[in-house]
């Protein structure tokens, strides 16, 4: 009796064992498909982009400034990446999310005319989806202020770069101020220009000042607007 025992406990264990391998088996990949080329894993503690904006005008190269990591930390979010962890240890009951190359199944000739073929429908798609409005306009420095009149585009509860922001006025004032107001968002500074003084960062309202315009102009090329509502399809009319 004790044998017949163990023998049945043995078979029971054999049959688990052989039911969870062919489980395994056949969830691992499907016939007629290529082994996937990678497993996709989300990138760990990305590098802070190296953002062109960010990189001063030659005659700005001079004026120090000191970066806000947190900041610039917020306008990378706008970006995505795919990136491969190779191939790792995959567990049993672990679900694997898999990247195939379909690239693969065309001749080079074909994938070129599909290609082909697929930028003519997008460059198609953008010419019905977008309109005049979307063009950015900067307007010239006037007023004496130099700011983007239409086309500049932010993500929800996102942040961007402002550009066109300058001033354009007469030197040898004693000081230079400006004053950004908006009414959905907040201003902020991707790095601070020595020299300049902010007040209001992170608010609706930012003013800065200084007694030297380029360090202002400098300072100005670094000025953020942050999204604070979500609300797809807003236009938020900033008061300089």
């Amino acid at each position: 009796m004790r044998l017949g025992r163990r023998a049945l406990c043995a078979l029971v264990l054999l049959l688990a064992c052989t039911s969870l391998g062919l489980l395994y088996a056949s969830t691992r990949s499907s016939p007629g498909l290529q082994a996937p080329s990678a497993l996709w894993a989300p990138p760990q503690g990305p590098p802070r982009p190296q953002l062109p904006a960010l990189t001063p005008e030659p005659r700005y190269a001079h004026i120090p400034v000191k970066i806000k990591e947190q900041v610039v930390g917020l306008l990378a979010q706008n970006n995505c990446s795919c990136e491969s962890s190779g191939r790792g240890l995959s567990l049993l009951f672990q679900r694997q999310v898999q990247a195939f190359d379909f690239t693969k199944a065309f001749d080079p000739q074909e994938l070129r005319a599909a290609s082909a073929a697929r930028e003519q429908e997008f460059q198609a798609f953008l010419s019905r989806s977008r309109s005049p409005t979307d063009q950015l306009l900067i307007a010239p420095a006037n007023s004496p202020l130099q700011y983007p009149l239409q086309g500049v585009e932010v993500q929800p509860l996102r942040s961007i770069l402002v550009p066109g922001l300058s001033l354009q006025a007469a030197s040898g004032r004693e000081l230079y101020q400006v004053n950004l107001t908006a009414s959905l968002g907040t201003w902020d500074v991707a790095g601070e220009v020595t020299g300049v003084t902010l007040t209001g960062e992170g608010q609706p309202d930012l003013t800065l000042t200084s007694p030297g315009l380029d360090q202002l102009n400098r300072q100005l090329q670094l000025v953020t607007y942050n999204s604070r509502s979500y609300q797809a399809n807003t236009a938020d009319t900033g008061q300089p």
